[in-house]
């Protein structure tokens, strides 16, 4: 199919654009400006035939580049614990006690056998009210240890020179389950452990419900965010703006107030209804229980990228590539740098042996912690006031209008909307051609704005009436008191504005597009 990008949204170039799907992947390349259809169609379909004799697509998942910068050992270090967390995108897996549903069977051991040898449990299994429980060899079983408890208890053993007592649980799978006795076999024999006993709760085929997701995510969603969420896929490189990168964690449209996470409404929400004026479609025709498991992946992609994250700012600090080279910087023979590098690794060693530990568990408990708000809506932003009428007074100043007060704030220096939108809404206020500073204090080399994942973003023009964040007049007030998260966008909410003039803002931003 060819179509053409202005014929869809008046902010897109009109370059022409080639759409197709290859074994359920859909593909999206820009073909060229004023480009005849009678030359585009043919070009289209040699398109369709190279992609068609193409190799797959990456199946690794991508490191940060901060996880690449580390010290070596430190990098595969890191490596190792997103794995052992996170799995590989054949294989996702997530903690249990992450914010993400993740699928699995639930259950409870009511007895432990006897002769451990035989590697059987009697499970009490509890299928949330499903009358039919499918538990079939080969189906993967998992502990739900306490992880605090599980850690302290692993964490002594290995001090007193024994291996990890969890070891043989990571990879342990169904042999047998009985439904009648409740008998449950596994494929290893269970350690000694006293943790294992009656009441602990089990999971089994835990990360079922992320399968499915990364099937519908792999369909729909990897060609422009990526195998690994981080907004690279095969087409990413056609689209302005690019596709959101969630290893950061932030996501600009939401309805949580300005330090919140987003919620899994938001991100349901943008799957459903697309973001105007981007390529971010919308996905109304999947099935609800389709949009819940993407949006589930969608959220396992994220906390990895976050829980990576978090080890590299621990790592780095003392184990980075850098670290080593100013180390090294003045060092000319040959014998004592050799020396310095092995005092490095030394040191590399007992960290990991140590301190390492912890971090690495402890963290991922923590980002837990910091997202659990994903799962429940209880942060979404309420205006203190309802809306004000848009031709009756300001409930801020009722000597005006509400739409006369909102132009004047906009205007003025209280807001200074117009800084970056432009007296006239267009998008061209005097920030967009100003150079500006980065996150680390250096320039840019363009004037302009740049978002926190250091693309350039134009501020919206108004008199478009597009809003990539909707355009219900509640979507508008949440962008002025929340702003708009990895954006330049600011906080006006709770600091500069009040809510009554928040609202006048709103009602003479909806009439921009009419003037």
């Amino acid at each position: 199919m060819i179509i053409r990008g202005d014929w869809l949204y008046p902010e897109i170039e009109s370059y022409f654009y080639a759409v197709f799907v290859i074994s359920g992947k859909c593909f999206v390349y820009r073909l060229m400006r004023k480009i005849s259809l009678r030359l585009a169609i043919p070009l289209c379909l040699s398109l369709a035939v190279l992609l068609s004799g193409c190799e797959s697509v990456e199946s690794e998942f991508v490191y940060s580049e901060e996880t690449n910068k580390l010290f070596p050992e430190a990098a595969e270090a890191v490596k190792q614990s997103l794995l052992r967390a996170f799995g590989t995108p054949a294989q996702p897996r997530i903690p249990a006690f992450m914010p993400v549903d993740r699928g699995g069977i639930p259950g409870e051991v009511v007895k432990v056998s006897d002769d451990r040898k035989q590697s059987q449990l009697k499970l009490e299994s509890s299928s949330n009210g499903e009358t039919d429980i499918e538990i079939n060899p080969g189906q993967p079983v998992e502990f739900l240890f306490d992880p605090e408890e599980a850690f302290d208890f692993a964490a002594e053993a290995i001090e007193q020179g024994k291996p990890n007592p969890f070891d043989p649980l990571s990879e342990l799978r169904v042999v047998n389950f009985d439904s009648e006795t409740g008998l449950l076999t596994v494929d290893k024999k269970l350690p000694e452990i006293e943790l294992i006993d009656a009441g602990l709760q089990i999971a089994i085929n835990p990360n079922s419900k992320l399968e499915q997701g990364r099937e519908l995510y792999n369909q729909h969603c990897m060609h422009c965010h990526g195998v690994s969420g981080d907004g690279n896929g095969p087409t990413a490189k056609t689209m302005t703006p690019r596709p959101r990168d969630y290893r950061k964690g932030i996501f600009k449209f939401t309805s949580t107030g300005p330090q919140d996470k987003v919620s899994t409404a938001d991100l349901k929400h943008i799957i459903v209804e697309g973001i105007p004026g981007t390529y971010m479609a919308s996905f109304k025709m999947l099935a609800d229980e389709e949009l819940d498991l993407i949006v589930e992946y969608v959220k396992y992609l994220t906390l990895r990228g976050v829980a990576e994250q978090k080890l590299d700012v621990e790592v780095g600090i003392d184990f980075s590539q850098s670290a080593l080279d100013d180390e090294l910087a003045d060092i000319k023979d040959a014998a004592e740098k050799q020396k310095v590098i092995e005092e490095f690794r030394a040191d590399w060693e007992e960290f990991l042996k140590g301190d390492y530990r912890e971090i690495d568990q402890f963290g991922l408990l923590d980002v837990a912690d910091e997202w659990e708000q994903i799962k429940g809506e209880g942060n979404v932003l309420l205006p203190s006031v309802p809306r004000t009428d848009p031709q009756g007074p300001s409930a801020a100043d009722p000597s005006k209008s509400s739409v006369e007060n909102g132009r004047l704030l906009y205007l003025g220096k209280t807001a200074q909307c117009a800084a970056c939108h432009g007296e006239a809404g267009k998008g061209d206020g005097f920030q967009t051609r100003q150079i500006q500073k980065k996150p680390d204090g250096s320039e840019y080399e363009q004037p302009g704005l740049y978002d926190t994942w250091g693309n350039p973003t134009k501020p919206r023009d108004l008199t478009q009436d597009i809003y990539r964040g909707g355009r219900r007049p509640i979507d508008i007030y949440r962008r002025i008191y929340a702003g708009i998260k990895g954006s330049p966008m600011p906080v006006f909410g709770g600091k500069g504005l009040t809510d009554e003039q928040i609202w006048d803002i709103v009602n003479y931003v909806m009439t921009i597009p009419y003037e």
